[in-house]
């Protein structure tokens, strides 16, 4: 199905929380289910003399869910993380008989056998049988690089790390190694292809220690811890690469170096989370004894992840040796899911409650996962068997061949096709700037034309200021006409006025018999 892995990125994955999903296993015969699924994601829990109590987590996994549904929500996206570099971790937690080891481990030695020829069976496969599968299917077909994988796997019992591929290492020390921690004298070995890998689990498995209880007649008294170690780096393909003249480097005397990325991807099946007398514990001390330390540990596992949670100054990962371990695996530099598996049986409420509410604290754990890049050199060996490699590749025409061919293909399709993106940005670029250009052209032109309407509103202005002064001058003057004219013709009415009565007074004076200088005396007195 996902055969192609991305390119790795040498940035950070950024802040993220650790994802969580719920799974939900059958209920038994004859027992009444408490639990109610919702569509998003939500899960309520309903019990006749308690209110409900509701969880909502990143997936939930109804009774009917498949082993592929659950391993494609929580394994899928960290594989492909740890493919790219990253750490990966993915636990699983609940009460005994909730499902736990069949999610995670169920199937391996059936998958052995499918790929060898019997396929039945494979559907009930869990989580590590299909990752196991899909890793080796993946680094088959990616014939650009060049990859390892090596596993480890062991038990946490009665606080005690146990290696399972060696029964003879126990009470193992935990040491810090770098930003993280590693088991001292723990077995790793390489695997080449799915079966042997497989097949090494199938060999764990047998030496995991279990025993009979009240809750399940193979419960497992201890935590198992499976990593896997996964290296990758660019195969060598032609006798000349961007960066390096190989053939130039090997004349010379010089080293050749790749960049090499490794991810870890650790598998943890918790123990059984519930209460010793639940289990009957109590009434056998060995079984006693296991009891108290799995659940010692899973409470400085509850513990760390609360203080995870709350961002808390002080971590106590060196409350218990899984919490140790892990102390790199659960809030650091890692990208990490939760599967918490319950029973919806209402005799299981408690602990189901208590399974769900670690799930809900678990979500608030911040992880920044980083790429974990380093350089190797690569001596003539490797180098010889990765042109051998690439030359019989092409030479077989078989897949590997023709996925190469592709491969260089795709190489000159994507050249061409980066040329062509790069051809049409530049026209867009240089459409970009005629279209600034020509708006700057117009917005010039417009505030050109805004000025010279304004001069002409302006001088209208002017204009018609001056008509008003210059009418108003013109007012002034008619009426200083008219009062002139006025005053003359005042003028005239009082001298004609004036000549009407000195003629009377000079007649008169004529009248009466003056003499004329007499008379003119006495008009010019009465004038």
């Amino acid at each position: 199905r996902r055969t192609a892995v991305a390119a790795p990125s040498p940035h950070t994955m950024g802040s993220e929380r650790v994802h969580v999903h719920c799974r939900l296993r059958p209920p038994a015969d004859g027992m009444r289910s408490v639990c109610d699924l919702g569509d998003d994601n939500t899960l309520t829990l309903n019990l006749p003399d308690a209110r409900p109590r509701s969880w909502t987590f990143d997936g939930v996994h109804g009774p009917d869910s498949s082993q592929q549904s659950v391993y494609d929500a929580v394994a899928v996206p960290v594989l492909e993380s740890v493919m790219r570099g990253y750490n990966g971790t993915i636990l699983a937690y609940g009460q005994t008989g909730s499902g736990k080891t069949h999610t995670l481990l169920n199937g391996g030695g059936t998958v052995a056998r499918a790929a060898r020829g019997h396929p039945s069976g494979v559907e009930s496969a869990g989580l590590v049988p299909r990752l196991v599968a899909e890793l080796f299917v993946s680094i088959g077909c990616d014939v650009r690089h060049v990859y390892t994988v090596s596993a480890s796997f062991c038990q946490i019992y009665n606080e005690q790390v146990d290696d399972l591929l060696r029964v003879k290492n126990t009470n193992l020390k935990v040491k810090p190694h770098g930003a993280g921690t590693e088991v001292e004298g723990l077995t790793r070995t390489r695997c080449e292809t799915a079966e042997e890998l497989l097949q090494l689990l199938e060999t764990g498995r047998k030496n995991i220690i279990y025993a009979e209880t009240k809750m399940n007649k193979s419960s497992s008294r201890s935590h198992a811890v499976l990593q896997l170690h996964v290296t990758r780096r660019a195969r060598v393909l032609e006798g000349a690469s961007a960066s390096i003249d190989l053939s130039a480097s090997l004349r010379g005397g010089e080293l050749v170096r790749a960049t090499q990325l490794t991810g870890k991807l650790s598998v943890v099946d918790l123990a059984g989370s519930e209460r010793v007398k639940r289990s009957g514990a109590d009434e056998d001390g060995k079984r006693f004894k296991e009891a108290v330390n799995i659940n010692t540990s899973l409470l400085g596992l509850s513990n760390v992840m609360k203080a995870l949670g709350s961002t808390a100054g002080h971590v106590p990962y060196r409350d218990s040796k899984l919490t140790h371990m892990l102390s790199d695996a659960l809030g650091g530099n890692c990208r990490t899911s939760l599967i918490v598996c319950a029973s919806p049986a209402a005799v299981d409420a408690g602990e189901t409650s208590g399974t769900l509410d670690f799930g809900a604290r678990a979500m608030k754990v911040a992880v920044s996962a980083v790429v974990n890049s380093t350089t190797v050199t690569l001596d003539a060996a490797t180098l010889a068997a990765d042109l051998s490699t690439a030359l019989r590749l092409r030479a077989e025409g078989g897949v590997g061949g023709q996925l190469l061919l592709l491969e260089d293909e795709l190489k000159e399709r994507d050249d061409a096709l980066g040329k062509l993106t790069r051809q049409v940005a530049q026209a867009a670029a240089e459409r970009e700037r005629d279209r600034k250009a020509a708006e700057a052209e117009l917005a010039q032109g417009d505030a050109a034309h805004r000025a010279a309407a304004s001069r002409l509103e302006e001088e209208l202005a002017e204009a018609a200021r001056a008509g008003v002064a210059a009418a108003e001058r013109a007012a002034a003057l008619a009426m200083a006409a008219g009062r002139a004219a006025v005053s003359a013709r005042a003028t005239a009415v009082h001298a004609e006025s004036l000549a009407v009565r000195t003629a009377a007074a000079l007649a008169a004076a004529m009248a009466a018999g003056a003499t004329v200088a007499a008379a003119t005396a006495a008009a010019a007195t009465a004038a």
